[in-house]
């Protein structure tokens, strides 16, 4: 963690708190509780984790009130509707598995982290013309064409129907594969949740099942920095985890195939790539 997340901490919870339409009161409060809460935490711990306290205090504050629950459902709509049209660009496309690939990580556009973020919606149907910074797409495919068993960790809502279309895509060109797709078990900003699964038809796909991941919060799943957790990895021939958060709180984990947009300027200098990076990468 770097003293520059601090400030991105305090500016998310603030943006959380207005998006439920808290009031003065509530919003000065919940603030400097926050403020508080983030000289306790350990700055040297890894920002997933940070966010995850600092939310779950916004949420206890705003008496267990999701405040991206409007935006989750506007983004999971945006999706559903472009959703022929992106079938369409993988199906019409000389490299179906990049084309996927790359819907999948320009998906990751629809974030409600990054001051930035909310701008590029409608960015997702250039993916086909649109470089990777890091491009490990032939070992990715390499490792699908052996694999029996795939994890899918998710990012956000919305993004979730691109996962969807890479899964399809995996199972059209691979065959038939037991996939296991890792949502939140609770809420935290724009995070996928089990809703959001639902949402996009991913309990539908054949041979396709959920897994949760924790929110934080007791109850809500495996910790991404347990123990258990990784040794959930190992029992993957394939892991393919989506976002930021994911890389943030994985990228020691060589073995994984990190697909994300580069929106922090902390997580462009650890990868070695500029702010807007797309990157599918092992290893980077």
């Amino acid at each position: 963690m770097n003293t520059e997340c601090v400030l991105c901490f305090q500016r998310q919870a603030l943006e959380a708190v207005r998006m439920a339409g808290a009031s003065d009161a509530t919003e000065s409060g919940t603030i400097a509780a926050v403020m508080r809460s983030l000289l306790d935490i350990p700055w040297d711990a890894r920002p997933p984790l940070m966010a995850q306290a600092v939310h779950s205090l916004v949420r206890l504050r705003l008496g267990g009130i999701d405040p991206y629950a409007r935006i989750k459902q506007e983004d999971n709509e945006h999706a559903r509707v472009l959703y022929t049209t992106l079938q369409s660009l993988v199906a019409s496309s000389p490299d179906p598995l990049r084309t996927a690939v790359g819907i999948a990580i320009l998906g990751n556009s629809m974030d409600a982290a990054p001051a930035h973020a909310r701008d590029g919606r409608a960015d997702v149907v250039s993916a086909v013309d649109t470089p990777l910074a890091i491009d490990h797409t032939p070992a990715l495919s390499a490792a699908l064409s052996s694999a029996s068993r795939v994890l899918v960790l998710a990012d956000n809502a919305g993004e979730i129907f691109c996962d969807r279309l890479l899964i399809e895509t995996i199972r059209t060109l691979y065959g038939d594969k037991d996939v296991v797709v890792g949502v939140k078990g609770g809420p935290i900003l724009n995070d996928a949740t089990e809703a959001d699964a639902v949402a996009a038809g991913i309990d539908r796909l054949p041979g396709c099942t959920l897994a949760y991941v924790s929110n934080g919060e007791a109850g809500t799943g495996l910790a991404r920095e347990s123990p258990s957790f990784r040794a959930y990895l190992d029992t993957f021939d394939v892991v393919m985890a989506k976002g930021q958060g994911n890389y943030e709180m994985l990228s020691d984990e060589s073995d994984v195939f990190f697909l994300f947009k580069v929106k922090c300027p902390l997580v462009a200098r650890h990868a070695g790539v500029p702010v807007g990076s797309l990157v599918c990468g092992r290893a980077v």
